[in-house]
């Protein structure tokens, strides 16, 4: 089975999916064996640079070498670092690569002769209506369809003389209001009309005439306008505006054509053109013998708009779900629900194992401080070697169970398939530039025909980022409530926690007729330590004791610092003899640590503890207070002893 790499970007929010339609046209026709490998992004649309960059992270998905031909649609690449990136990556792989409608040393070029035809066009307009003035309203001027279209322009000028003075040259975008802005600019610099005004496509040459009609303005009683590529917009304007047709489909379908010359070693040119050609409409004066059905038409957009409101219906649930998800898991089986509406074969979900870590408890194993650190693990560029299939349907069948998961090694043989023609739509999931995995569909023709694809993405990528933002919500949620709790040098409970808890655990431990350790410490000479060797040197030793209250307690014990050097612990009571033992290995090791970490004195704590009697309704604060007086008579005792 042949592997065919095809690596595009939208326009805009819009799907060019002429190309691999024609594409797979071919291959039916030939019944050969070739599959579709689609990468598509849709960066374009957004002035975020962050959420470009994660869009054409999906560029990097694909190694060519595991393919037998690459084709590239770039021209609405704006990055230009990035579509170099890629064509020298096609170029070096050594396998056949076609670029569409874009011309790269080292790649085949197919596509209309953009040139030719636009010449055509202002020859048509020079020599049949005799136009000596032009507006050249043109596309981004780096785009290399609008660069021919506009060299044919300013070439013909050149050619029949065509004064400088009598011709204006405007660059902008190829959509709607780019045509407006245009005329705006040129209207208000002149203040009157040429005799034509050329736009590189339809969409600005609509964009022109609406503008020009609020000014009082028609075409072409006051000035002929043309466009280009024959879109609806130029087929059902009043006036229908002149234009430049093509068969878009054709440039996938030759595509194919190119590469079955090339695999069974045949030789072709490197550029290679698809047919085009003028039709001449009401803008410039002309009658064309196209036949135009509007009822069709408008039942063709009638039941586009069913199934978008369908369509739409099921996104905006999707939306609503996965707003609500916490974790991955609740996301995932969220998917399964819209699955009707993409009316696909297959759906993949694959992800890297870091967005498993991701879930309702706030990514509670990562440390607030390495948080930052966490987010730079996602990759920027490429993805991780190893990936999880967290989500698939088949055959009707939606996986969703954490048994049946898959680790997933580059991309075959997890994407291979016998079925001949079948193709397989890569889309970016990520968080900003942050790469989290990609959305595999199988058979996407519905989502890429009806342009519905950038709703399901916004609405994946929208529920990610939701869904880490509410984790990462909840972790600091859950890190100001420990703040709150908890003494910030040692970790254990401060006076708020001891306000909040002690009791509850003290209530809990009565009710069950079972005895609670109140254990009072108190860390000797620590006034001695900060007054003669600095408060860091007192800090660091309340730590040393807290750490080892910590070390040398059961599991659920409460320990709280309930001022500068006394520690409270609230512990189950076992038997006298374990909680002496206790007492004594804390000592013990703080001799130890005195010697090794070379502190000026010997550290040491004084103890006092009451046993409590579940029996007896006292409150937990008369403990508190007994065994306060019990450590504070041991702490008298000491000193008498160092005087002695």
């Amino acid at each position: 089975m042949k592997k065919i790499a095809v690596v595009m970007e939208s326009w805009v929010r819009y799907f060019t999916y002429a190309w691999p339609s024609g594409m797979l046209q071919k291959i039916r026709e030939e019944n050969a064996d070739i599959n579709l490998y689609i990468f598509n992004c849709s960066a374009n649309w957004s002035s975020n640079p962050e959420y470009n960059l994660g869009e054409y992270n999906i560029y990097n998905l694909p190694d060519f070498n595991d393919y037998d031909g690459v084709v590239l649609d770039l021209n609405n690449t704006e990055d230009d670092g990035i579509r170099e990136e890629v064509v020298e990556r096609a170029r070096r792989s050594g396998i056949p690569a076609i670029s569409i409608n874009n011309c790269y040393d080292g790649l085949y070029y197919v596509g209309i002769d953009n040139y030719s035809a636009m010449r055509e066009m202002i020859a048509h307009l020079y020599e049949k209506h005799d136009c000596r003035t032009f507006w050249f309203i043109m596309g981004p001027e780096s785009n290399y369809e609008n660069k021919c279209r506009s060299d044919a322009l300013l070439d013909y000028a050149k050619d029949k003389g065509i004064s400088s003075d009598d011709y204006q040259i405007c660059y902008g975008d190829f959509d709607f209001n780019s045509g407006v802005l245009s005329f705006l600019e040129l209207y208000a610099e002149h203040g009157r009309l040429p005799d034509a005004i050329i736009c590189a496509n339809d969409n600005i040459a609509v964009g022109v005439l609406s503008e020009a009609e609020k000014k009082g303005y028609s075409a072409p009683e006051d000035f002929i306008i043309t466009g280009f590529d024959d879109l609806d917009k130029s087929r059902y304007y009043t006036p229908r505006v002149s234009t430049t047709s093509y068969i878009r489909e054709d440039a996938g379908y030759k595509s194919i054509e190119m590469f079955m010359e090339l695999w069974k070693g045949g030789t072709i040119p490197q550029m290679n053109y698809t047919n085009s050609h003028p039709i001449f409409w009401e803008s410039c004066g002309c009658e064309s013998d196209i036949d135009i059905d509007l009822r069709a038409h408008l039942k063709g957009s009638m039941l586009w708009n069913i199934d978008r409101e369908y369509f739409d219906g099921n996104v905006l649930a999707l939306d609503y779900n996965l707003a609500r998800c916490g974790n991955l898991e609740s996301m995932v089986k969220c998917i399964p629900e819209g699955v009707p509406a993409f009316k696909c074969d297959g759906l993949y979900l694959v992800v890297d194992p870091l967005l498993e870590d991701i879930n309702d408890s706030g990514m509670a194993n990562i440390p607030m401080a390495e948080l930052e650190d966490f987010e730079s693990r996602f990759c920027v560029k490429g993805y991780p070697d190893e990936m999880t299939l967290l989500y698939s349907y088949e055959n009707g069948v939606s996986d969703i169970s954490n048994e049946n998961r898959k680790k997933v090694h580059g991309m075959f043989p997890m994407f291979d398939t016998e079925e001949k023609g079948a193709n397989f739509l890569f889309l970016p999931l990520h968080m900003g530039d942050k790469s989290v995995g990609y959305f595999v569909i199988r058979n996407a023709i519905y989502l890429m025909e009806q342009q519905f694809l950038f709703d399901i993405m916004n609405a994946l990528i929208k529920g990610i980022e939701q869904m880490y933002e509410k984790a990462k919500l909840a972790k600091m949620n859950h890190e100001l409530t420990m703040l709150y709790h908890h003494d910030a040098m040692t970790m254990l409970y401060n006076r708020f926690g001891y306000s909040n808890y002690a009791y509850k655990f003290f209530y809990k431990i009565h009710a069950a007729k079972k005895s609670v350790a109140v254990i009072y410490y108190d860390l000797d000479r620590l006034k001695y330590l900060n007054d003669n060797y600095g408060h860091e040197m007192g800090d660091m030793a309340i730590k040393t004791v807290a750490h080892l209250i910590r070390k040398y307690a059961s599991d659920d014990v409460m320990g709280f610092r309930l001022g500068g050097d006394e520690f409270l612990v609230l512990d189950h009571f076992e038997s006298e003899e374990l909680l002496k033992e206790r007492t004594q290995k804390i000592e013990d090791e703080l001799k130890k640590i005195s010697k090794a970490d070379n502190y000026p004195i010997e550290l040491s704590v004084s103890v006092g503890y009451i046993i409590t009697d579940p029996e007896s309704g006292e409150e937990l604060e008369s403990y508190v207070n007994q065994a306060d007086d019990v450590m504070y008579k041991a702490k008298v005792a000491k000193k008498m002893q160092r005087r002695d």
